[in-house]
């Protein structure tokens, strides 16, 4: 989505092979929305990473776009948990801001 001089992407529940398109769109995205309800493996159900993205892969895929910011939304409890250990993870490919989104919150440019 573009906004005057502003591009968004947003990801929704995405599994791997979603990603590749993913890709396509966010290239030099200001504002990369990206659902985070997992953990890297082994740290939430198996059967939930058939539809969502760890935080390893998020962090690949926001530092090979060179997304300006990630906006991490669609939280799970687990996430919310560990979000130290979380930033970590998406830190190890992606060096720009990363921020936890929170009911009512605005982003500003």
């Amino acid at each position: 989505m573009e906004y005057q001089t502003h591009s968004v992407v947003f990801s929704g529940d995405i599994d791997a092979q979603g990603l590749p398109a993913l890709t396509t769109l966010a290239a030099n995205a200001e504002l990369l929305v990206f659902h985070a309800v997992v953990l890297d493996p082994p740290g939430s159900p198996a059967i939930l990473y058939t539809l969502h993205t760890p935080p390893a892969a998020i962090g690949t895929l926001a530092g090979r776009c060179r997304v300006h910011a990630l906006l991490l939304s669609h939280l799970s409890p687990a996430v919310e948990s560990a979000t130290a250990a979380v930033t970590a993870s998406i830190r190890k490919h992606y060096t720009g801001p990363v921020t936890f989104a929170a009911d009512g919150m605005h982003w500003h440019p």
